[in-house]
């Protein structure tokens, strides 16, 4: 598992190799599990807060696009949905007010996450994918 753990890896780390030597360190029918922070136009609020941790903070984190994290997963069986943001990866049916489980129907609850019409959870700068090595 690699949840939140490569965007420590500068690309002067080269991560996917690194990845790729755990990966082939697994026996076959082994997961690899990995999230990672994207830089994306769309999301610039989560760009800058980046460039102000990296400018301040320590460790130095890396940002990938949305292909170079799914680079991390080539030559493995992905499951679906694929390497997608994480809130879209098999998202639960949200809860009703009372608990009780929602219909999943959208627009059902803004406090579920939901986009509304689409039915989908919003996007979040956070990628995901879970792959299978054969």
């Amino acid at each position: 598992m690699l949840l939140g753990v490569v965007i420590f890896l500068g690309d002067d780390e080269d991560p996917h190799r690194v990845v790729r030597r755990l990966v082939d360190a697994l026996p076959t029918g082994s997961h690899l599990v990995l999230s990672h922070t994207i830089t994306s136009p769309a999301m610039p609020d989560v760009d800058e807060a980046v460039a102000f941790w990296n400018a301040h903070g320590t460790p130095r984190l890396t940002q990938r696009t949305p292909e170079q994290v799914a680079r991390f997963f080539d030559g493995l069986d992905l499951l679906a949905p694929g390497v997608v943001t994480c809130s879209r990866w098999r998202p639960e049916k949200s809860a009703g007010p009372d608990g009780s489980a929602g219909s999943g129907e959208p627009g059902e609850s803004a406090a579920s996450g939901e986009s509304g019409e689409s039915g989908e959870p919003e996007e979040v700068a956070m990628y995901g994918g879970v792959g299978r090595k054969v």
